[in-house]
């Protein structure tokens, strides 16, 4: 299953990069998100992440590592959890000095069987609407 959401942003690639980056201030723009940088580098290739979404027992634990590394423009992730596997991209076009597009893919394989499928689609539509607040969110804080 791929979802994806785009936003024009008011603000220079540059800046959206280092948000996106700055991965433990995810939460600030991902709804009810934490994320932390697990031992090893802080950044580029190979830095591992560990993210909570969720609240309390109702939250999803989602190891990643970053395996595709391109500042200020793409960064992509591996999900490597019980729950998430595939992939997430975040790519960031500069449109002028002080406007981009950021888009955000999700590209997540059903698990086996059709009960993982019917999860997944579960999650398709729930991701739809919260993709457009985080993006909404990061924009705020970009354009701030």
């Amino acid at each position: 299953m791929d979802i994806s959401a785009s936003r024009e942003i008011a603000a220079p690639a540059r800046r959206v990069w280092d948000l996106l980056v700055d991965w433990e201030r995810q939460g600030e723009w991902m709804p009810l998100t934490k994320v932390r940088v697990l031992p090893g580098p802080r950044e580029g290739l190979g830095t591992r992440l560990e993210a909570v979404t969720g609240v309390g027992p109702a939250g999803v634990t989602d190891p990643m590592e970053v395996v595709d590394w391109a500042p200020p423009g793409r960064c992509v992730v591996r999900h490597d959890g019980r729950v998430l596997r595939g992939t997430g991209t975040f790519e960031i076009e500069p449109l002028a000095a002080d406007r981009c597009r950021f888009t955000w893919r999700e590209d997540l394989p059903a698990p086996g069987g059709p009960i993982g499928e019917a999860v997944l689609a579960g999650l398709g539509r729930v991701s739809t609407p919260f993709f457009g607040h985080a993006l909404a969110r990061l924009a705020k804080l970009a354009e701030r």
